[in-house]
């Protein structure tokens, strides 16, 4: 161990917290209890319910306080200030949005029950963050303390995954662009396939025949031109007709970037007769998903459109300067404008997006998981603004459902698919679709129901949702897998989140195989892809071959634009599918393509696995799990990160694991629930890559990767086993 590494560690012993005893905080009514599992996750006791969310505060900020910073610091433009320079591109982003007016806003819609909720859990937090002694190492290498939490902050959080979630805005600068105009008629439509499956089979009237593709704009925004994107999710609902035990099941394994630690923070509530079990989002009080005594529910990404890019806005009505802090360097002058449901963005264009109207989603997670009912749990929901989601429920008393909730605009069918020009955007924005409008299914013919971010409604349906799905592949190998199953157990469900089979490498295949490449290697790669059974398991090599095709697919046909397309694996596989496609924009033939592409392949994993014999996919498939100081130097990194992990799956797999071009796995589903909703109550096993704790000095920091990795989720003890109990004592009254 260097003497770096050695004095990093010393300083990562800091600011860890007892987890039993007693303890007495000024700001508690009664006071509550904070029960700790043998995983380090805890279950929050109180009989009042300000006192629970105190309380809750309190167990978020013991174990992720830093990252619950650095959280409200990107949402409002600040992380420069104790980051440094590296970081002023994206903090004026932010401001430029203007989530702290739009934030204030919101709040002040909250009911009062809501908002001394949201006050009561920043006592909690600040109980840990005004503590002088006791803050996480993070702040002491980086020699700074906490300012104090409010409300806003908790608020700032969902506006901020909220835009996040919202993709549509990436395909509309994709579109904006100069290109070749043969690719142009090609790349600026939507490709979900025809035959591919819908969320809802059967919902509302007819939406009217799509507009034309409005002539895009030249907009310019090269900082959303990242690639695809996959941040989304899977759930499902089985009715107890399909299951063995006769109960419903749930299952949830929601999408996001891979970070350490983890987005999500597994938490029991407990309030007289009411007890829930889930995730949130570290300064978010309430749950986001999970269980209830009387309901299980998961969420998934929408992908409605949300987000319609307007170029030459008019003259703002409203106008907020100020600057970006920045540690090291000089402030940087920042200005958010806009109008009634827009903000300035870009050079000269204008973003309408669902986010910038207030909303009262804070106070939902507060109370979905005290409804009784999906009728019940149904209403809460009404107050979703953003994020837009997918609501999958499972009730003990047999119902399952899906609903989606959020604010949609009541556009022009057919608008929105790229820069328009403001006026044109401000006309299709016709309010919001009514909350009773959007999707639902209750009780389907069919006994079950898929959510996995593709295409919500059939053709010609109502209400227009927008045209960018994400590939039908997940939807179709998770209804495969229920179809196929004639009654399916809870080990059935779990099984099946770490699902590794490629659907898009099984439909295609057929077609790339009808080549004849002409160097060893390439009949190598060829024969590799011949036997393969399609899994994308981490010890084979021709998923590595194939993912490498794709790519190659693309880099050939598209050129340039394969880096930055939002919809690549759409586009390509249209391609592939469709001959005639090729021929009309003048590329060349498929069989010519995949069979030089194969003989390159074949050349460059030689040059750098080793003969083929060495070829693994899961040599370059690895989660990466960033911390935001592993960019600090080895010391850094050895501390807070854990070492790059090989795994199966890919994109198109039920077991996501989405890399980027280079291999580096970087979206996936750290968290992972099944729930079975028997009649004595729920039976709810989870787990979550890396641990309950952000402190790296904690036995909790990493201790359920391994159980992650083998795809193994243990059951939730109900209540909790362990020992560790944290009671909390009033003293003196709430301030």
């Amino acid at each position: 161990m260097s003497a770096a590494e050695w004095a990093v560690r010393q300083v990562a012993r800091l600011g860890r917290r007892r987890s039993s005893g007693t303890r007495r905080l000024a700001g508690l009514r009664s006071g509550a209890a904070i029960d700790r599992d043998d995983r380090g996750v805890p279950t929050v006791r109180a009989a009042d319910e300000e006192d629970l969310y105190f309380a809750l505060g309190h167990a978020q900020a013991t174990d992720r306080l830093w990252q619950m910073d650095v959280l409200r610091r990107r949402a409002a433009g600040t992380l420069s200030a104790v980051l440094g320079p590296a970081l002023v591109e994206e903090d004026t982003r932010w401001r430029r949005l203007a989530l702290t007016r739009v934030s204030l806003a919101s709040l002040a819609l909250t009911d009062e029950r809501t908002r001394a909720n949201l006050e009561a859990f920043s006592a909690g937090v600040n109980a840990i963050a005004g503590s002088r002694w006791w803050l996480p190492p993070e702040f002491v290498l980086l020699r700074y303390r906490p300012a104090p939490w409010t409300p806003l902050d908790s608020v700032l959080i969902v506006k901020q995954l909220g835009f996040e979630l919202g993709l549509n805005l990436r395909h509309e600068v994709f579109r904006g662009q100069d290109m070749d105009a043969g690719l142009a008629a090609h790349l600026r439509v939507p490709r979900y396939p025809a035959d591919g499956p819908v969320t809802v089979r059967a919902h509302g009237g007819p939406a009217g025949p799509a507009g034309e593709l409005p002539e895009p704009s030249r907009v310019w925004l090269q900082d959303l031109l990242d690639g695809e994107r996959t941040i989304g999710s899977n759930a499902w609902a089985i009715a107890g007709e399909r299951t063995a035990s006769g109960a419903p099941l749930l299952a949830n394994d929601p999408h996001v970037t891979f970070t350490q630690p983890s987005l999500w923070y597994q938490v029991g509530l407990r309030l007289d007769d009411h007890a829930g079990y889930g995730v949130t989002v570290p300064g978010i009080p309430g749950l986001i998903a999970g269980s209830s005594r009387d309901l299980a529910w998961g969420i998934t990404n929408s992908w409605a459109d949300t987000q319609d890019l307007a170029v030459d806005p008019p003259p703002a009505s409203w106008r907020e300067d100020g600057v970006v802090e920045v540690r090291g360097g000089d402030p940087v002058p920042v200005t958010a404008e806009g109008g009634d449901g827009w903000v300035a963005f870009g050079e000269g264009s204008g973003l309408f997006w669902s986010g910038c109207t207030p909303s009262e989603e804070i106070g939902a997670c507060q109370r979905m998981w005290r409804a009784e009912s999906y009728g019940e749990f149904r209403e809460v929901l009404r107050s979703f603004g953003v994020p837009v989601l997918n609501v999958v429920v499972a009730g003990r008393d047999g119902t399952i459902a899906v609903k989606t909730a959020g604010r949609v605009p009541d556009r022009v069918p057919g608008s929105g698919l790229a820069p328009a020009a403001f006026e044109s955007v401000a006309a299709s924005w016709r309010g919001f679709v009514p909350f009773d409008a959007l999707p639902e299914s209750v009780n389907p013919a069919e006994g079950y129901l898929v959510s996995a971010n593709h295409k919500l409604l059939p053709d010609g349906a109502s209400p227009d949702l927008g045209g960018d799905w994400m590939p039908p592949y997940r939807a179709e190998r998770i209804e495969e897998l229920i179809d196929t199953t004639p009654k399916a157990t809870a080990d059935d469900c779990a099984r099946w989140q770490s699902d590794d089979l490629n659907g898009r490498a099984r439909l295609l295949l057929p077609l790339l195989l009808r080549s004849a490449p002409t160097t060893p290697a390439g009949t190598t790669c060829h024969a590799l892809l011949s036997a393969w059974d399609c899994h994308d398991r981490a010890d084979a090599a021709a998923p590595l071959v194939f993912a490498r095709l794709m790519l190659a697919l693309a880099d050939t046909w598209l050129g340039q634009l394969a880096a930055t397309a939002p919809d690549l694996v759409l586009q390509v596989d249209h391609l592939v599918r469709t001959p005639e496609a090729l021929e009309a924009l003048g590329l060349p033939p498929l069989a010519d393509v995949v069979a030089t592409s194969l003989d390159e392949i074949g050349e460059e994993l030689t040059e750098v696995f080793g003969p083929p014999s060495s070829w693994r996919y899961g040599t370059a498939h690895r989660i990466l799990d960033p911390h935001p100081l592993g960019r600090g130097g080895a010391a850094l990194r050895a501390v807070f990160c854990t070492p790059p992990t090989p795994v199966n799956g890919s994109s198109q797999t039920v077991g996501l694991m989405a890399a980027t071009r280079e291999g580096h796995v970087v979206e996936g589903a750290p968290w992972r629930m099944v729930a079975e909703l028997t009649p004595a109550g729920p039976r709810v096993r989870d787990v979550l890559r890396h641990g309950a704790s952000g402190h790296p000095a904690s036995p909790h920091y990493d201790d359920q990767t391994a159980r992650h990795s083998r795809g193994e989720l243990p059951p939730v003890p109900c209540p909790p086993e362990g020992g560790n109990t944290l009671t909390l004592l009033p003293r003196g009254p709430r301030a």
